[in-house]
């Protein structure tokens, strides 16, 4: 199970079927705390997330809890923005745990396939 974590329905929607039609099953929240919820109730193998948005947590924020609850969830990150000079973001960018938007089905496909085994979970 792929969270698709975004404040934009349209991502939402977007990354959501791409996801579907390649055989992932995946749930959606529109910001980080309701992402967390999700979290706390359901089986996720990977969270897909947005780094702006708005809310108490964000992208940055929300990798950071799963960390520190030690919750062994993959975190990969989309954005149409990166925050210039912010240290976190460029690691995400060298080492390859962020996809900016906008973006090809193929490129999520290939991003998400790279850095995630699935079983059809």
């Amino acid at each position: 199970m792929i969270l698709v974590v975004d404040d934009e329905p349209f991502i939402l929607q977007y990354v959501g079927q791409v996801l579907r039609q390649a055989c992932y099953e995946v749930m959606t929240a529109a910001n980080g705390d309701q992402a967390w919820s999700i979290l706390e109730q359901k089986q996720i193998h990977l969270v897909l997330t947005d780094i702006i948005m708005p809310g108490a947590l964000d992208g940055l924020g929300l990798a950071k809890k799963i960390r520190d609850k030690h919750l062994s969830i993959p975190v990969l990150f989309i954005t149409g923005a990166v925050p210039e000079g912010d240290d976190r973001t460029a690691e995400l960018v060298s080492n390859g745990f962020l996809l900016r938007k906008p973006f090809f089905p193929k490129q999520l496909l290939d991003f998400i396939g790279t850095r995630f085994t699935h079983s059809s979970s």
